[in-house]
């Protein structure tokens, strides 16, 4: 049986307590790494000085937990066409960004806000075709200077999250330049029913080796999403069977956390099927390194 790294699955982290708290949950039931919200509160990145980013960092380290972000996904458009808006929703993202690097964060997942267009006389109307450049533009400058403040010291990933054909158009040109990445959230290239988007999974997987994060939860039929995984109808394991041999990470995006770890238990167990092992963490084998102890 091939064996796949610990370190390639972790959680989402929304409820839990504070950072420590989420460092502490994954090191303790085999999670390799965290996914910080930056959309909440407590996670806002002006909350935390210089020491406290040393603190997380060195904390994280000693527990064998490394940490990747989830950037602030409300209504920040990166494509807006308003001047100020826009620097000011690419200043927020620096913001988050440099936190990331500070805690030396391996990923930067974002959305992308679907361009607005109007119907007309009922049907659908030529706005967004008539103004397609102007929006274009907008959203590839803006990816364009998220790229380079990362320096590359932090992986900057586009879900696909309603991701719409501009922005694939936009993606197609942009991955060429080695500066962005992917994050595929599974369920989100489903409709409601379970069944696949064609047009948004072609395009993941023509860019399959750009794809770095990938996001799994489950949905019950009518129900909200971010379930525990195995409650839908998506066949996961044909997703597996693609991305586990590429450089991909996995992030049980379910809430509460301990649905988390059910689920990946749910996981192994599908990978197990596939003829894939998931290896122990050090903090379950005894063979984790000195720990830092945790701010007070």
């Amino acid at each position: 049986m091939r064996e796949i790294s610990w370190k390639r699955f972790g959680y989402h982290v929304v409820y839990d307590v504070d950072i420590y708290d989420a460092i502490d949950f994954a090191s303790a039931h085999g999670f390799g790494y965290i996914v910080p919200d930056l959309m909440i509160p407590r996670f806002f990145p002006e909350r935390f000085g210089k020491q406290d980013r040393r603190r997380i960092r060195e904390y994280a380290a000693s527990r064998n937990v490394s940490v990747s972000f989830h950037g602030p996904s409300d209504y920040l458009n990166l494509g807006s066409l308003y001047p100020e808006v826009r620097k000011a929703v690419l200043d927020r993202m620096k913001l988050c960004l440099d936190f990331a690097q500070d805690v030396e964060a391996d990923r930067f997942t974002i959305h992308i806000d679907p361009p607005f267009d109007f119907v007309f006389a009922g049907r659908k109307g030529t706005y967004l075709k008539d103004h397609w450049l102007v929006y274009e533009d907008a959203l590839k400058q803006s990816l364009l200077e998220l790229a380079e403040h990362s320096r590359g010291e932090v992986l900057v990933c586009v879900e696909n999250d309603q991701l719409s054909r501009m922005a694939m158009a936009v993606l197609d040109e942009l991955l060429q330049t080695g500066k962005l990445f992917l994050t595929w959230d599974i369920p989100k290239s489903h409709t409601n029913t379970g069944e696949p988007i064609a047009e948004v999974e072609d395009f993941l997987m023509r860019h399959l080796e750009k794809i770095k994060e990938c996001h799994l939860h489950g949905q019950k039929p009518g129900k909200y999403s971010h379930d525990i995984i195995g409650v839908g109808k998506i066949d996961f394991s044909r997703y597996l069977r693609i991305l586990v041999p590429q450089d991909v990470h996995f992030t049980l995006e379910i809430r509460p956390r301990e649905d988390a770890l059910k689920s990946l238990e749910t996981l192994k167990e599908m990978l197990r099927k596939l003829g894939w092992k998931i290896s122990a963490h050090p903090s379950l084998t005894g063979k984790d390194s000195v720990k830092t102890p945790k701010p007070s």
